[in-house]
């Protein structure tokens, strides 16, 4: 037994199974409304029985078929051939066809088709039947094209397609109002995942953090140890980007201002200086675009380990400015600070490399200055990377 609930479908695409509960819904509101006029016009003598009859055991096919296949397409594009073939019918062959059930049919089939196949073949649905109506009441005997007065056969026929076409235009409407919370409850269950995966990025890279951490305890080299404090500097630098991002509304950029105190708070503790430094913030950018943040954040991780590791050696009051303007189409970054850094042939020039090999993979520029303090400027293109109000 057929239930009279839409079944499963094997679409995953939301537009396709709301559009075959659609046409699943119309016919099985059709079936009995065509069985309701077929009984009808048999039992005061109408012809057009044989009409209503046809109708009725087509949209009984149709339902066979969508519990069948469990698609929508063949039945919906038939559905829309016989449909047109039935109102011409109509029109030109049933001496006494009404006008307005003539109207309100072919209106009903072009608001189906719009629906099911889209608003080219709805126009030119709409168009052959009109023009089918126009060349018969052109064209026709004026005794047969003068409408018939009210009767019993009208009042029925404009009642149920008055009935159908309330009951499609209904359903589209409803349909559309379950697609969009259907996708509203995908995105919503999307953003938790992509949430749920920032905070596993995240605890990963934490757990390499602890791991180097280990490694640098056991490897009884202070030499070697800076460098593992440095690679745990930057892998922490990339998980506080998931962290900020599993905290933040939109997935898609991140508050840059918040981000780099949170980045200079993160290394300053790292480094347990005994004299306060400051950090200090001004950026005309409240967010950036996210998939640009993991390099930004790396060469501020360079700026600011240096700063603090070799501008600040002597132990010294530290301030650090960091300052982001928007001018038209490009982005400055400017950082200085109040240090001297040291001779990079002492310090070695990784870093440094690391910083102008980042710039350059955001087609970048990088200008370094030592004068009362370390400054540098960088200017990146705002189109490419960054949202900016």
């Amino acid at each position: 037994m057929i239930s009279l609930r839409p079944p499963k479908t094997k679409y995953k695409s939301f537009d396709d199974i709301g559009k075959f509960n659609m046409i699943w819904n119309v016919c099985v509101v059709l079936v009995p409304i065509f069985f309701a006029l077929f009984s009808i016009h048999v039992y005061f003598g109408n012809l057009t029985w044989a009409t209503s009859l046809m109708a009725c055991v087509i949209a009984s096919l149709d339902l066979l078929i969508l519990y069948r296949t469990r698609k929508y397409k063949i039945v919906g594009i038939g559905s829309v051939i016989i449909g047109v073939c039935m109102c011409q019918m109509l029109i030109f062959f049933v001496d006494d066809s009404q006008i307005i059930s003539d109207v309100m049919w072919s209106v009903l089939i072009s608001f189906f088709t719009f629906f099911m196949i889209g608003s080219f073949f709805g126009t030119m649905v709409l168009l052959t039947n009109l023009t089918g109506m126009v060349v018969f009441y052109s064209y026709a005997d004026p005794e047969v094209a003068i409408v018939s007065p009210i009767d019993y056969k009208m009042i029925v026929d404009v009642f149920y397609v008055a009935l159908a076409l309330a009951f499609v235009v209904y359903k589209m409407m409803d349909n559309n109002k379950e697609i969009n919370k259907r996708y509203e409850k995908e995105i919503v269950r999307n953003e938790i995942l992509l949430k749920e995966i920032h905070h596993r990025v995240k605890n990963n890279l934490q757990i390499i953090s602890s791991l180097l951490k280990l490694q640098a305890v056991e490897s009884n080299d202070a030499r070697l140890e800076d460098h593992f404090n440095e690679a745990i500097n930057r892998i922490q630098s990339m998980a506080l980007i998931h962290e900020k991002m599993y905290h933040n509304d939109d997935l898609t950029k991140i508050d840059i201002q918040s981000y780099l105190i949170s980045l200079a708070d993160d290394i300053t503790r790292s480094f347990n200086l005994k004299n306060e430094v400051r950090f200090n913030v001004h950026s005309q950018v409240h967010q950036i675009d996210v998939k640009s943040i993991v390099p930004i954040s790396l060469i501020f991780n360079e700026l600011i380990t240096n700063t603090l590791k070799h501008g600040l050696s002597d132990n010294k009051k530290g301030e650090i400015n960091v300052e982001i303007k928007s001018n038209k189409d490009v982005i400055q970054f400017k950082y200085s600070d109040n240090g001297v850094w040291k001779d990079p042939s002492v310090t070695g020039t990784f870093g440094l490399e690391l910083i102008n090999t980042l710039t350059q993979q955001l087609d970048g520029t990088c200008e370094r200055e030592v004068k009362e303090g370390t400054h540098y400027k960088f200017e990146f293109n705002s189109k490419l990377f960054f949202f900016h109000e």
